[in-house]
């Protein structure tokens, strides 16, 4: 009942984003009977005091706002778009429920809408997202993988936060015993279980703070303070990078005839080089000369196999 009353919210939220000039409870219901959702709620429409629920479900959960642009019986709504701006939650929970809405009206054509495959270590996210919640201690047994690390029975993490990066979930915990921070990839942990111990959340930690100068999850590099770097993008990839920028700070330092240099500031941590290696055929390291030399040392080395 509750993941249908969330798919609910969900999809009236994306029904109303996509239309900006707003929409009639008629045209909504006009929408809502071209879902699956309809058949999986077995309500043929959303009536008024239902609709008017949701509105206020929506704001307190999600902290977004129907509008409502003309009052009486020819009423539009719309988003308020401030609301809903720079919220990578609830963008990630339309991309969701659009994907899901997909696959559920569409069963005849499961052979041609091919997925990737989904991480494996979803399978942990409910015990550790009710870790979240209630600030309990979790008991893992993990092992990396590292050339011959052994497994590494019942450690005892305290979870801070997950986090997704390239379809596979990682955990920043700290361990009980010696407050280090570490991160745990969900797909190799073999056991998770919840204990009965709880902690304190550290006070003033903020985890989008902490990843913050950093692309994806590792922190380890050849460097550890944020400076200013500055990539080179040639032929089609400036506009992969404008669509989908690497990291919150990107900007764009110059446009060349052939060339888009991007500028970021973060620290260059073992994650952004690989993005950079993923694209070397069409990305250069400008500057930092350190960063420059680095990637060329990996390039070199691996131009070795080849030979």
């Amino acid at each position: 009942m509750v993941a249908l009353l969330l798919k609910r919210y969900l999809w009236l939220v994306d029904t109303l984003r996509k239309s900006p000039e707003g929409l009639t409870l008629a045209e909504i219901n006009d929408r809502w009977s071209d879902s699956g959702l309809h058949k999986d709620c077995g309500e043929t429409e959303i009536d008024r005091r239902t609709f008017y629920n949701h509105r206020i479900a929506i704001s307190e959960q999600f902290g977004i706002d129907i509008e409502t642009i003309k009052a009486g019986p020819y009423s539009r709504y719309k988003i308020d778009y401030d609301s809903l701006n720079h919220n990578q939650t609830i963008d990630w929970l339309l991309s969701t429920i659009a994907t899901d809405n997909l696959i559920t009206q569409y069963r005849n054509l499961s052979d041609k809408i091919l997925l990737e495959p989904a991480d494996k270590g979803a399978v942990h996210l409910n015990v550790i997202t009710e870790a979240l919640k209630s600030n309990r201690i979790l008991d893992i047994d993990y092992q990396s993988f590292h050339i011959g690390s052994p497994i590494h029975k019942s450690l005892f993490i305290e979870p801070l936060a997950l986090k997704m990066f390239k379809r596979r979930w990682y955990l920043l915990s700290r361990k009980s015993e010696t407050g280090e921070l570490r991160l745990y990839a969900l797909d190799r942990m073999i056991v998770c279980k919840l204990t009965d111990n709880r902690f304190d959340y550290p006070a003033g930690f903020y985890p989008a703070e902490y990843f913050s100068n950093y692309f994806g999850v590792s922190t380890d590099g050849y460097t550890s303070k944020p400076c200013r770097v500055v990539l080179r993008a040639y032929r089609e990839l400036p506009r992969y990078l404008e669509s989908q920028p690497l990291h919150k700070t990107q900007e764009t330092a110059t446009v060349g005839d052939n060339y888009t240099d991007f500028s970021y500031y973060l620290i260059p941590s073992f994650d952004f080089v690989q993005e950079i290696l993923l694209h070397c055929e069409q990305l250069e390291v400008v500057s930092p000369l350190s960063l420059r030399q680095h990637v060329a040392k990996i390039l070199k080395k691996s131009a070795n196999f080849y030979e």
